[in-house]
């Protein structure tokens, strides 16, 4: 595998990078495990302080850090900027917070055999991330900063179109202070990956990524009897009410869907609309669209760019066909857009039914499948319908309402007349084949801890509880 960024929007490689050797993988992995026993042995504060200072880097680096986004992944740069505000967000969270997450907890029981107990949560040593490209600092930052907090080191693999996003970010922990080892960028072949998996150092795995690719990762850290966490594709419904605020659903179906060309795992990629507001929802989309401005995403106005790659885009193009060849409508919308490029214009797909292929497929790219209903039970089922089981939103103005179909979308995270956000306090995770696990709030710094608890029917559990 070569590592290489190239740039989206004029399809021109500027700067390759080479993988490890074997060798070179192996001083790594030593050098990691060295840091670990000293950093695992370091308090709270001493880590907050570093991670105090990386948010402080991100902050003062947010444009040029943000160039770099742009350059490797073809967002706009305005929306790459953000992101930098975001992963700021992040480490100052649990900097702030890690103490308070990962604190001991006294278990009282009427057991006079075991007697009550002391619960503690204890690092593991390596964890090994595998990130995606879509938004490339956010991938690395969100299961990051938890693991470092807890005392954890982090060995990352990142897309291999995004290696100087990869490199950005552990220069950035390095000059805030991190010890040499506790986090290292890798850029190693598959095959070096599967067998890091095995490696009896690494304690943990991590991806985010396709539930193909999940797959394969789960498969080979379950044989190794390693703990991982699975953050993969999605297809999230989002359902509109009758009673719903028309214009919050339309700016949440374009903030969530094309945002980033619509290359995000969690966003709502299936519209299921109440028949009383279906054409104006289209209309409101529609509308909507013809104000976004494709062009170099390193143009401060340009707020539509191109897919990831031609290969990217090629394979959205096939998805629409696939799902017109099976009976859908496919309606171009927004601004034309250069042939031959990188570029996808936006595109509503309607008449979908559930035996289309495309409605078991995940699209990552601009295209919206628009459902009408009338029967909240049948919407429901539809939602419900796909293997994916990630986010989703529910739209309407009546808290009862909204909470009710909440509650009944299958999905690890659902949100209430607005898109998908992360926050870094809300757990954030998807349940069937969009994966298991959480990353984000406390959830996210406890899945690589070990989570100890010691008991005694005769010793002073007031004091005992004292030493932790």
């Amino acid at each position: 595998m070569t590592y290489k960024t190239t740039n989206p929007y004029t399809g021109e490689v500027l700067k390759t990078f080479d993988d490890l050797t074997d060798a070179q993988l192996e001083a790594k992995l030593q050098k990691a495990q060295s840091a670990y026993e000293k950093w695992s042995k370091t308090s709270f504060e001493e880590r907050a302080a570093v991670l105090k200072r990386a948010a402080e880097l991100m902050t003062e680096r947010r444009e040029k850090y943000g160039a770099i986004n742009t350059i490797e992944t073809g967002k706009p740069l305005q929306i790459a900027v953000w992101e930098n505000d975001l992963c700021a967000d992040i480490m100052n969270y649990y900097a702030d917070n890690a103490k308070e997450l990962l604190k001991p907890h006294f278990i009282k029981t009427d057991d006079k055999m075991a007697g009550n107990a002391v619960g503690i949560y204890q690092p593991l040593g390596i964890i090994y991330e595998i990130e995606p490209w879509n938004v490339p600092f956010f991938q690395m930052t969100r299961p990051t900063a938890a693991q470092l907090m807890a005392g954890n080191v982090v060995v990352l693999k990142h897309a291999s179109n995004c290696p100087q996003s990869a490199l950005a970010m552990e220069q950035l922990l390095k000059d805030a202070g991190l010890p040499e080892g506790c986090f290292q960028n890798l850029f190693i072949s598959y095959e070096q990956s599967d067998r890091l998996i095995e490696d009896e150092r690494i304690c943990g795995v991590t991806i985010t990524g396709s539930t193909e690719v999940g797959r394969g990762v789960a498969s080979n850290s379950g044989r190794a009897l390693k703990k991982h966490v699975m953050e993969l594709g999605g297809s999230d419904a989002m359902i509109v009410l009758p009673d719903a605020d028309l214009q919050k659903a339309v700016q949440g179906a374009m903030l969530g869907r094309l945002t980033i060309s619509g290359q995000v795992c969690a966003s709502d990629k299936r519209m299921f609309v109440h028949e009383s507001l279906y054409d104006a929802f289209i209309g409101g989309v529609t509308q909507a669209a013809a104000q976004l401005k494709a062009g170099d995403p390193l143009d401060q106005t340009t707020t539509f760019g191109p897919l990831s790659s031609m290969k990217a885009a090629n394979k959205v193009k096939a998805q629409i066909e696939l799902a017109v060849a099976n009976g859908a409508k496919a309606v171009e919308i927004g601004p034309e857009v250069p042939a031959d490029s990188a570029f996808v214009r936006p595109t509503l797909l309607l008449d979908v039914t559930a035996d289309n292929p495309i409605f078991q497929q995940e699209i990552f790219g601009p295209v919206m499948m628009i459902f009408s209903w009338n029967d909240e039970k049948e919407a429901l089922k539809l939602a419900n319908g796909t293997s994916f089981g990630l986010g989703g939103s529910v739209y309407s103005e009546n808290v009862v309402d909204a909470a009710r179909v909440a509650a009944g979308i299958e999905a690890g995270a659902i949100s209430i007349n607005q898109p998908t956000m992360a926050s870094p306090a809300i757990p954030f995770g998807g349940i069937k084949e969009s994966g298991y696990g959480r990353e984000l709030g406390a959830e996210g710094i406890r899945e690589f801890t070990n989570q100890k608890y010691i008991n005694s029917a005769n010793l002073d559990m007031d004091q005992l509880f004292a030493q932790f």
